[in-house]
């Protein structure tokens, strides 16, 4: 607890000194700080190395998470991002970096934009954490899809974005379109395929290390005794460059529609330090749209797979198929916001190896309100309600379907 807060005042300075100067230069530092006041039922968390959904699974005051997003313009054309976590568990640095990346927009010359970004970012796909930080403008915990994302998926590379805005539409529509190639993201799929879908608004850094259950497959004598009890996402494995390309058409500030294809290109075979690669692939599809009353409708829908080990019996040794959708309604007015979501997730097991069914099928509910007192302060409820049947919950006499529930009230601190 004393190196944790130790860092927040580090946190806290640091941002301080810097918004001193912003006045003569270009530079811009949001920070913020979020503790809680927890009750749940459930499983033991992930987060220890069990079976749980969520992120705690102790009652009382916690300290949710804080953060620095600086942003610089270096000249009219070149951007620097970098954003930072802090957390007081042991999954790895108490901070650390979520982001960092140089941005470049050359003027434009014609009606289509340029921008290339290259370093370490969250691919283009949440709908719901668009606010500094990577936070969540809509609930307190993120969709089962948002989660994954915030686990296991960074774009360790370069991304180059085609963006036109026709004036022959009337200058309401925005088209984008974007390729990006990447590194060290192959051990991708193996948190989602071994632990599951989970809710929660954890962010994994650049040190941090992942538990996994205690699975029977990776313990010695097993057939992936080889693997370590934690999953290490940011590494490179097999030498091979990932790739995806995404879309985006953009009406106004009424409609929004997001489309993705992504691979990682992870030789399945690859084993370096503990790690496996996996190849991971998936399509995603995401809308948002403002209805009649000022209702913000959001929905996002991801389909895939993650595979891992050679080819038996006409399949790979962890061969797994994942489909997760959500849809979530919000209202705000004046200083208050309300969010309700629904999510669905499944994972469906083509292997037949034993000792390791990770099949997995679920949904849940999230209720959350909001009020600000000001742009620097604000209060949050939420209900979370989360209810899970995975099969591998039989390797640890745990019954295999269970409803896990989170409420909490968290205090909010931006600057």
């Amino acid at each position: 607890m004393g190196r944790l807060l130790v860092t927040i005042i580090a946190l806290v300075a640091l941002p301080c000194s810097v918004l001193a100067a912003e006045s003569a230069s270009r530079n811009e530092t949001r920070y913020g700080i979020e503790f809680g006041f927890l009750r749940t039922s459930g499983y033991p968390s992930w987060t220890t190395g069990s079976v749980g959904k969520l992120r705690h699974d102790d009652d009382g005051v916690v300290f949710n998470r804080a953060y620095v997003d600086f942003k610089s313009r270096l000249g009219d054309t070149v951007n620097v991002h970098m954003a930072l976590e802090v957390y007081d568990d042991d999954l790895g640095n108490t901070i650390d970096f979520t982001e960092a990346y140089v941005e470049w927009r050359p003027m434009p010359k014609s009606e289509t934009r340029y921008r290339l970004k290259v370093g370490a970012f969250y691919p283009r796909i949440s709908l719901e954490n668009v606010d500094p930080g990577w936070s969540n403008r809509y609930t307190q915990n993120s969709s089962a899809i948002n989660t994954w994302v915030a686990e296991e998926l960074r774009t360790i590379g370069a991304e180059l974005t085609l963006s036109r805005r026709p004036a022959s539409l009337g200058g309401a529509h925005a088209f984008s379109a974007s390729v990006a190639t990447f590194v060290a993201n192959d051990p991708a799929g193996s948190l989602l395929a071994w632990k599951g879908w989970s809710v929660h608004d954890r962010q994994t850094r650049f040190s941090d290390k992942l538990p996994l259950p205690p699975l029977p497959q990776i313990q010695p004598g097993m057939m992936f005794s080889a693997q370590s009890p934690y999953v290490d996402p940011f590494k490179e494995i097999d030498g091979q460059v990932g790739y995806y390309v995404s879309g985006e058409w953009r009406y106004g500030e009424k409609l929004l529609l997001r489309a993705m294809h992504y691979d990682n290109r992870a030789d399945p075979t690859a084993l370096e330090n503990g790690q496996y690669a996996w190849t991971t692939q998936f399509e995603h599809l995401g809308m948002q749209v403002t209805l009649p009353g000022d209702v913000g409708l959001i929905t996002q829908w991801m389909t895939g797979s993650t595979v891992m080990g050679p080819v038996m019996n006409g399949a790979h040794v962890v061969d797994t198929e994942f489909d997760a959708q959500f849809a979530l309604l919000t209202r705000a007015f004046e200083n208050h916001r309300v969010s309700v979501r629904y999510d669905h997730f499944e994972i469906t097991e083509s292997d037949s190896t034993e000792e390791d069914n990770n099949s997995e099928k679920g949904h849940a509910w999230t209720l959350h309100y909001q009020y600000s007192f000001s742009d620097k302060i604000s209060i949050a409820a939420e209900w979370l309600s989360i209810k899970t049947h995975r099969c591998s919950w039989e390797y640890y006499d745990v019954p295999t379907t269970a409803t896990e529930r989170q409420s909490q009230l968290t205090l909010k601190l931006r600057f």
